[in-house]
C-alpha cells in the first residue's frame, strides 16, 4: 500500500481543506510540526478514514461513542460543521494494483452524528466497496495490526521502559496469525461456560423463588432512584458503544448484501422480464417493414421514379381535359386558331419527352412507397435502436446483480450479528424507556416487580427446555472439551514455529540498528509467555535493566520492525514524534538504518527539535515529500506549507 493523498476538511485542528500530496520516488515523507499543531491529527485521520468506529485511535480517545468522536472532531471555523476526511492509495502489490480513494464525511449538527462512506476504485466510484468498505479493509489491513505500522515514539519509550504487556502479546497473536487459534479456543470455552451455567441454573431453582421474593418486598427510595438513572445512563453509553461495534462487524461481513438480496432478486426478474418483451419487439420489427431498411436506397430510387411517372400521368390527364375544353369551346363559338395551336404545342412537348412506364403504381401504392420512404423505415430504425439499447442496459445491469449475488458470505454468522444488532437496540430502546419512567417516577416498585417476574418466568422456561435436552449439553460439552485440546496443542505448535522465526528476525534487525559490539548476541522470545530477552554469547540471559534506555527503545523498534517483515503485509508506516527520549547516536541509527528501510513507504511526524538541522542534512537524501504544519494563533487552526521547517533550517544553517 502507497498512500498518495490525505484531505483533511474542518477536521480536528485543521479549518477548511488541507490537502497532502505525497510523491513516492524515495522511501521517507518528512511532516513537521510544533507539538500540538495537528502531527497527531493526522494520523488519527488516516486511522479514521481506513477503519471509522474501529479505528484504536476512537477506542482510546475520551469521547464515550463514535458519535461523540466524530462531533469532537468537527472544525467550526466556517460555521457549515461539515467535515470530511479523504485518503487516496495504491495497493501495489501483485494481487490487487488498483487505486483507491476513501472519503468519510459527516456533519456535526445532528443529535447523533454518524459518517457517510464513499470509494472509488481507479476514479470511479464503487458502491460495492462504499457499502462494504469495513469489510474490504479488514481483510487488507486488519484494525488489531494497525497499531504495528502506525504508531508513536512515545508509545515506544514506554513499552521499553516496561515488559512486554498483554496487549502487546495479544497483537503480536494477531500479527502472527496466531490469534485465530485462540478465537477459536475461546469460542469453544463460551460454550463450555454457557452449557455449564445452564446446568448450574437449574439445579438451584430455589434461588430464583429467592429472588422474587426479595424483589417484591423491596421498596425504592429516592436515592435509589437517582442511582438507578445513573445505572442506566452508563449502561446505555455501554450498548451504544456494543451496538457501533456490532454495526461496523455486520457491513464487514457483508450483511448489506444479504440484506439487499430479496430487492435484488426482484429487480432480476423484472429486468429478464424486460428483456424477453424486448426480444418479442424485436422479433415484430423483424416481420414488418424494418427489413426494408436494407434496401433504403433502392426504396428512394423508386419512389423517384413512380413520382415521375405520376406527375407525367397527371400531365397526360390535364392536356387531354384542356383539348377537350378547347373542342367544346370551338363547337360553342368561332375557332380560334390560337387555342387550337396551344393544344397542339402540349402534345407535341409531351409526345416528344415520354416517360418509360417502369413501375405504374396505383395512387394508393404510390402513397404508401411515399410513406414507407419518408417516415415509416425512419421509426422503425429509432425504434429499433432504442429497444436496442434497453436490452443492453438491462444485460448490463443483470450482470451487475449476478455479480452482487454471487459474493460468498456467512449468512448463519450475518444474521447471529443481525440478531444480536436487534437485541441490542431493543435494549437500548428498553433502557430509554426505563430512564424516562424513573425521572418521572418517585417509585420503581411496579418495575422492580416486572422485572423479577420476568426473570422468573426466564428461569422457569429454561429449566423446563433443558430437561428434554440435558443429553444434547453434555454431549456438546464433550466434544467442545475434545475440540479444545486439539486446538490447544496446535496453537503451541504454530506458535513456536512464528516465534522463533520473528526472535532470529528481531536480532537481525537489531544488529542492523545498533551497529556495535556489546553484550547481545542474540535476542530470544519465549514461546508460551512471548516475553523476550537478551542472551550473551555463553547462552546467559542480560537483564534488561543493563541496558540503556536507548538500547532498549531500539530493541522495541527491531520488534516492531520484525513483526512487520514476519507478518508479509507490504504496508505503510507512520512514525509519530520518532525521537522521543533518544540520544544522538540512537537517533542517527533510526534515521539512517530504519527510516529509509522500514517499509516501502515511511512517513515521520517530527518537531524541529528532534529532527533538527543536523538530522534534516542526513535524511534528506532519502525524502521524496516535505510538509510543514503552521498553527495561526488568531483563526486558531492550522495550515499545511511545502518543505520541512524552511525558515528553522535555514537560520540553523
Amino acid at each position: 500500500m502507497i498512500i498518495k493523498k490525505l484531505v483533511l476538511h474542518n477536521f480536528g485542528v485543521y479549518a477548511s481543506d488541507n490537502v497532502f500530496t505525497f510523491n513516492q520516488k524515495l522511501p521517507v515523507i518528512l511532516i513537521g510540526g510544533m507539538n500540538g499543531r495537528g502531527k497527531t491529527t493526522f494520523l488519527e485521520a488516516i486511522l479514521l478514514a481506513l477503519y471509522g468506529a474501529n479505528s484504536f485511535a476512537v477506542s482510546e480517545s475520551k469521547q464515550k461513542s463514535y458519535s461523540q468522536y466524530l462531533r469532537a472532531h468537527v472544525n467550526t471555523a466556517d460555521g457549515t460543521l461539515e467535515s470530511y476526511v479523504q485518503l487516496e492509495f495504491d495497493m501495489n502489490s501483485d494481487e490487487d494494483n488498483n487505486t483507491y480513494s476513501i472519503m468519510r464525511s459527516w456533519k456535526g449538527n445532528s443529535k447523533r452524528v454518524t459518517d457517510a462512506v464513499s470509494v472509488m476504485k481507479n476514479g470511479k466510484p464503487d458502491s460495492f466497496l462504499s457499502k462494504n468498505w469495513a469489510m474490504f479493509i479488514e481483510s487488507v489491513l486488519p484494525s488489531g495490526l494497525a497499531n504495528f505500522f502506525f504508531f508513536d515514539g512515545e508509545k515506544i519509550a514506554e513499552l521499553a521502559d516496561g515488559e512486554t504487556n498483554e496487549g502487546m502479546k495479544n497483537a503480536i497473536k494477531s500479527l502472527l496469525g496466531i490469534n485465530v487459534v485462540d478465537t477459536l479456543y475461546s469460542d469453544l470455552q463460551r460454550i463450555i461456560t454457557r452449557l455449564g451455567s445452564e446446568n448450574a441454573q437449574t439445579a438451584d431453582t430455589s434461588h430464583v423463588e429467592e429472588l422474587r421474593l426479595l424483589k417484591e418486598e423491596k421498596e425504592a427510595a429516592y436515592t435509589a432512584i437517582l442511582n438507578q438513572i445513573a445505572d442506566v445512563e452508563g449502561q446505555i453509553v455501554q450498548l451504544n458503544k456494543k451496538l457501533d461495534a456490532k454495526q461496523e462487524e455486520f457491513r464487514a461481513k457483508g450483511g448489506d448484501i444479504v440484506s439487499e438480496a430479496q430487492s435484488l432478486f426482484s429487480e432480476r426478474a423484472n429486468l429478464n422480464g424486460k428483456l424477453s418483451q424486448i426480444n418479442s419487439d424485436l422479433i415484430e420489427f423483424a416481420a414488418s417493414e424494418l427489413p426494408l431498411e436494407l434496401v433504403r436506397s433502392l426504396l428512394i430510387d423508386i419512389q423517384s421514379q413512380a413520382k415521375i411517372e405520376r406527375e407525367d400521368r397527371n400531365t397526360r390527364v390535364a392536356a387531354d381535359k384542356i383539348s377537350e375544353f378547347i373542342r367544346i369551346y370551338n363547337q360553342s363559338e368561332k375557332k380560334n386558331k390560337v387555342l387550337n395551336d396551344f393544344a397542339e404545342f402540349v402534345k407535341t412537348a409531351i409526345d416528344h419527352n415520354p416517360v418509360p412506364d417502369v413501375y405504374n403504381f396505383s395512387e394508393m401504392a404510390y402513397l404508401q412507397c411515399s410513406a414507407l420512404v419518408e417516415y415509416q423505415l425512419e421509426n422503425s430504425r429509432n425504434k429499433y435502436l432504442a429497444d436496442r439499447e434497453s436490452s443492453l442496459a438491462a444485460k448490463k445491469r443483470l450482470e451487475e446483480i449476478d455479480n452482487y449475488l454471487a459474493v460468498d458470505v456467512d449468512e448463519k454468522n450475518i444474521q447471529r450479528i443481525y440478531k444480536s444488532i436487534c437485541q441490542l437496540n431493543a435494549q437500548i430502546t428498553e433502557l430509554e424507556v426505563q430512564l424516562e419512567t424513573l425521572e418521572k417516577s418517585k417509585t420503581v416498585a411496579n418495575g422492580e416487580m416486572l422485572r423479577a417476574t420476568a426473570e422468573f418466568n426466564k428461569c422457569v422456561s429454561s429449566y423446563l427446555s433443558r430437561i428434554e435436552h440435558d443429553d444434547d449439553v453434555q454431549r456438546m460439552k464433550k466434544y467442545a472439551l475434545y475440540a479444545q485440546q486439539v486446538a490447544e496443542k496446535y496453537k503451541y505448535a504454530l506458535q513456536k514455529e512464528k516465534i522463533h522465526d520473528l526472535a532470529q528476525t528481531m536480532t537481525e534487525r537489531y544488529r542492523i540498528l545498533l551497529d556495535k559490539k556489546n553484550l547481545i548476541d542474540r535476542i530470544e522470545m519465549d514461546d508460551t509467555t512471548l516475553d523476550y530477552y537478551c542472551v550473551d554469547k555463553d547462552g546467559k540471559i542480560i537483564p534488561k535493566s543493563s541496558l540503556s534506555a536507548g538500547e532498549k527503545q531500539l530493541m522495541v523498534i527491531s520488534m516492531l520492525w520484525a513483526l512487520a517483515i514476519c507478518s508479509k503485509k507490504n504496508l505503510p508506516v507512520i512514525i509519530d514524534t520518532p525521537l522521543a527520549r533518544l540520544d544522538s547516536i540512537h537517533r542517527k541509527a533510526l534515521i539512517t538504518k530504519y527510516f529509509p528501510n522500514a517499509s516501502q513507504q515511511t512517513i515521520i511526524l517530527s518537531t524541529d527539535s528532534e529532527i533538527d538541522s543536523t538530522y534534516y542534512q542526513i535524511i534528506k537524501t532519502y525524502v521524496s515529500n516535505e510538509y510543514t504544519i503552521r498553527y495561526n494563533e488568531e483563526t486558531k487552526s492550522s495550515s499545511i506549507e511545502n518543505g520541512y521547517f524552511k525558515e528553522e533550517i535555514s537560520n540553523d544553517n
